[in-house]
């Protein structure tokens, strides 16, 4: 992002710029001259890099002149829409127990003239219900409810928000989700192996604290998990994948109690091509 603010010479003797420094390496700051007659003014040319930086942004310009030093605050809001502002930029339900309830309310704000309208919000997974409301079409509130029967795990929902806005009808967003439960999987995330394409690679992993009705079921959409013996309370069980394709994928396993999901982990791995390959 740049800007342009102009550097006048307010004293009755010519005034040098000596040198120009920000707060931050991602800020840079260029005077087009560095010498000013009285009364003579000069563009300073800013720019900031927001890298994946959200929300509202400070940093300072500081130039540094014959007669003193003078700086320059910048305040910028960084956001993924073009006419939208979310408030927190990055949304987080409070961490709660699995079987609870948790709340969270956050701004959405057209940036426009018109007055705009949301018709619905689609939650994928289903973890959250989410419900604006708005009093004057430019300010709206989302709240979100995680419900008790949400699983266990660090959930991100992605939220789809459907607009009047012709320009962006459709915003997109991730509200992150905590759920703590008694069971606890270690470990957590499930980091496999680094194998080469057809190869197999395994993991054992220990349930602590299973309060279900029966054993626990494992589901993995691209590999399998098997029961070992088990000990003091603590249940053992390997998880295999063989990767297809090259490259690092991350998938989710899922334990279930019957039919209900009771908690879920990342599973993480990072294939290489095979010798066939090369």
């Amino acid at each position: 992002m740049t800007a342009e603010v102009t550097l006048t010479n307010a004293g009755n003797g010519p005034l040098e710029i000596v040198a120009v420094t920000a707060d931050c390496s991602c800020t840079a700051a260029t005077p087009d001259k560095r010498t000013l007659a009285p009364s003579e003014s000069t563009p300073l040319k800013i720019s900031v890099q927001t890298r994946s930086y959200l929300g509202t942004l400070h940093r300072n310009v500081r130039v540094q002149t014959s007669a003193g030093e003078l700086t320059i605050p910048i305040e910028l809001i960084v956001s993924p829409y073009k006419s939208w502002q979310l408030e927190p930029a990055v949304a987080l339900i409070p961490p709660s127990p699995k079987g609870r309830e948790a709340k969270l309310q956050i701004a959405l704000k057209y940036l426009g003239a018109e007055k705009m309208s949301v018709s619905k919000i689609v939650c994928t997974p289903s973890w959250l219900d989410a419900s604006a409301t708005s009093e004057d079409g430019k300010t709206f509130t989302i709240a979100l409810v995680k419900p008790a029967d949400a699983p266990a795990g660090n959930h991100s929902v992605k939220l789809v928000v459907e607009t009047s806005d012709k320009g962006e009808p459709l915003l997109t967003l991730n509200v992150f989700v905590p759920v703590t439960s008694d069971t606890r999987i270690t470990p957590n995330p499930v980091v496999l192996p680094t194998v080469k394409v057809g190869q197999p690679t395994t993991r054992e992993i220990v349930i602590h604290g299973w309060t279900g009705s029966g054993e626990p079921r494992l589901e993995l959409s691209l590999g399998q998990a098997r029961k070992l013996e088990s000990e003091g309370g603590r249940l053992h069980f390997e998880v295999a994948i063989t990767p297809v394709a090259p490259g690092p994928f991350t998938q989710l396993l899922r334990i279930y109690d019957g039919e209900k999901l009771e908690t879920e982990i990342p599973v993480l791995l990072r294939a290489e091509p095979s010798d066939s390959a090369k």
